[in-house]
């Protein structure tokens, strides 16, 4: 869809044109519902406004700009996260290794039927973002965050009520896999390619978002 197009548009796109190619009308309404529960298709919020605007600058930012929004929307991907979060480059990973994750937090309001296939979801989804290779037996590798998907997760942030280096202290941003200590240099790097606006004066770190008006 074009940037500014309407959200009546994506409903028409996904239900009347089945650009996803699912079989039935059911499928396809059921697929639109959980595509705008995770990314809103909706121009009028800030957070796809940012997201379609970060999606044509840069294409090979993608599958983490579109994890970064279905991780702030998702709270059992956020969960899932817990278990590869710290893991090295070339740990093993299994789907009882995810379910675990969202059990502990989760565990009570799921169903048993409902926990097993989350592990299997999850792992499709942090391959898909990069974190995850492999089908049948996933392997953890390192993510390279660029700036697009660096000022992404940082105006997440400013709209959460992050400011200055915070735009970068929070859960989400965790997938960017900035090694610690390391945010200040994520935020130059996305200045220097005219993403965001970042003053540095000593201990105070001003981040402003000029394409959105933003500032943190």
């Amino acid at each position: 869809m074009p940037s500014d197009a309407p959200a009546e548009q994506y409903r028409q796109a996904v239900v009347e044109g089945n650009v996803l190619g699912r079989p039935t009308l059911a499928g396809r309404q059921r697929s639109f519902r959980h595509l705008r529960e995770l990314y809103f298709l909706d121009p009028g919020r800030a957070e796809f406004t940012a997201l379609r605007y970060f999606w044509d600058i840069d294409p090979s930012s993608r599958p983490l700009l579109a994890g970064l929004l279905a991780v702030i929307r998702d709270e059992v991907l956020r969960a899932s996260f817990t278990a590869i979060a710290d893991l090295p480059a070339g740990s093993g990973v299994t789907s009882a290794d995810l379910t675990a994750a969202v059990a502990a937090q989760f565990g009570n309001e799921m169903s048993e039927s409902t926990l097993g296939k989350t592990g299997r979801n999850t792992g499709a989804c942090w391959t898909q973002t990069g974190h995850l290779a492999g089908r049948a037996k996933k392997v953890r590798i390192d993510v390279e965050a660029q700036p697009a998907a660096i000022a992404y997760a940082a105006y997440l942030g400013h709209l959460a009520g992050g400011r200055g280096l915070g735009v970068l202290d929070n859960p989400w941003s965790q997938i960017l896999g900035l090694a610690p200590g390391r945010s200040l240099e994520a935020l130059r790097d996305a200045h220097t390619q005219g993403l965001i606006d970042l003053l540095v004066a000593g201990n105070v770190v001003d981040v402003a978002f000029p394409a959105f008006g933003g500032r943190a």
